[in-house]
């Protein structure tokens, strides 16, 4: 028996003296990878596409290789957008017009993939409503393909907030009782926000020549989702008339030395698709307790997201008499200076 439990501890301590000499390659070879984050919106004149290197730096931090160009960026890549439903192939250019701001990661370039072909212009007549784009692209190596689909929401029917007054010339009233927007939600979309961007006219009061035109945006409702993504329904919300003028009251800075006209504002319907909403949703603190989140990605063979939005707007909207009325007349609103 003793001989037993001495050839057991010397199995023990040679075990331990293996464990001692050998180390573990937690980060492992470099292997190639990329990140997509894309947002394709057919109101816009141009689609951006930002396709990033992913990277682990055995050798260093992640800090200092996030300000290392070379770290972030392909040399060369030939991303195109595939229109399904037609097989009309998008080519996407490498381009560095926006600028990026300071952080974490290199700022010096900001380079994006984009394309000024508009979606859906080979149609017309609009003959497929459920459109689909695929992304592809193969990596510098060639070693794999990148891809990713998604679909892209039609164009929204604002049927119009219930305080516009007179349709055709859009005069829009605040009063303090509810107010009510309404729209049909297209094919293809999932989520929607209002904004309500109120124009207003600045002016010196010593000199009224001097004068300029600021905005505030007010949203009037977020996160409004459809019951089934590839249908059509009609959507409402509605809101206190009263948050129109204490959203006026937070955003606008007082100023004695102006006074402000009102002018024709806007509202503005941003819708996303069922992509957009699932990494919404994932990117949501947690409630609970263990605060985990969970990774959402839809790109094959890489991370990110590719997915879609749509943006309408209703433009050239007049506030009513009533509204003009307690702009500059409201004690409790006096204080910004608001003339007819």
């Amino acid at each position: 028996m003793k001989c037993v439990i001495n050839i057991c501890v010397c199995l023990l301590l040679v075990l331990l003296n293996q464990g001692c000499a050998n180390e573990v390659d937690i980060a492992g070879p470099y292997e190639e990878g990329a990140s997509v984050y894309a947002l394709l919106d057919p109101s816009q004149e141009v689609q951006y596409i930002k396709i990033n290197k992913t990277f682990t730096n055995p050798n260093g931090s992640a800090a200092s290789a996030a300000q290392q160009i070379d770290s972030l960026y392909f040399d060369s890549l030939t991303p195109t957008l595939l229109e399904i439903e037609t097989g009309r192939i998008i080519q996407l250019y490498k381009t560095n017009t926006i600028t990026k701001a300071p952080g974490l990661f290199a700022n010096s370039v900001n380079y994006l993939y984009t394309t000024k072909e508009k979606l859906y212009a080979h149609n017309p007549n609009n003959i497929y409503q459920d459109y689909h784009y695929r992304l592809d692209l193969d990596l510098p190596a060639k070693k794999k393909h990148i891809s990713a689909v998604t679909n892209v929401p039609d164009s929204t029917i604002l049927l119009g907030p219930s305080g516009i007054v007179n349709p055709i010339n859009k005069v829009m009233e605040f009063t303090s009782g509810s107010l009510k927007f309404g729209f049909q939600a297209p094919v293809n979309s999932k989520v929607f926000d209002g904004y309500f961007y109120f124009y207003f006219l600045e002016m010196q009061k010593r000199d009224t020549s001097i004068r300029e035109v600021k905005s505030i945006r007010i949203r009037m409702f977020s996160n409004l989702r459809t019951l089934v993504e590839n249908s059509i329904e009609n959507l409402s919300s509605s809101i206190d008339g009263n948050f129109f003028y204490e959203s006026l009251l937070a955003k606008i800075k007082i100023d004695t030395n102006v006074i402000r006209r009102a002018m024709p504002c806007h509202f503005e319907l941003g819708c996303g698709n069922q992509e957009f909403d699932n990494y919404m949703q994932t990117s949501e603190p947690s409630i609970g307790i263990v605060q985990k989140q969970t990774d959402y990605s839809n790109v094959l063979h890489g991370v990110g997201l590719f997915a879609s939005r749509r943006i309408s707007r209703y433009n050239n909207i007049s506030l009513g008499a009533y509204t003009r009325k307690r702009l500059t007349k409201d004690s409790a609103l006096r204080t910004l200076q608001f003339v007819n």
